[in-house]
């Protein structure tokens, strides 16, 4: 069985912060911090393959991650900051 997990990761003047996210159990809905500059959404996918499912050797899984930019602020430059000193957006749930 497939699973797809994701959480959001807002960009404020103290670092990312998490907000929302979705778990094989359900959804978790965190509010939006007020000060935040830039949202993205880390998520992962994760598959069986072939194997999985054959009977033989050791299942394996087929594993993709990515990241989208769902909002930002029309204030570039202080994001350019922000991500200079903070990084990019978070690569875990």
């Amino acid at each position: 069985m497939a699973s797809k997990e994701w959480r959001e990761w807002h960009l404020t003047p103290n670092g990312w912060v998490a907000g929302t996210f979705k778990h094989d159990f359900g959804l978790q809905q965190v509010s939006p911090t007020e000060n935040r500059l830039l949202t993205c959404v880390y998520e992962e996918y994760i598959s069986p393959d072939a194997n999985a499912f054959s009977g033989y050797g050791e299942p394996g899984f087929n594993e993709e991650k990515s990241i989208n930019i769902t909002w930002r602020c029309s204030d570039n430059e202080r994001i350019s900051e922000l991500l200079e000193k903070f990084g990019s957006c978070p690569n875990h749930l």
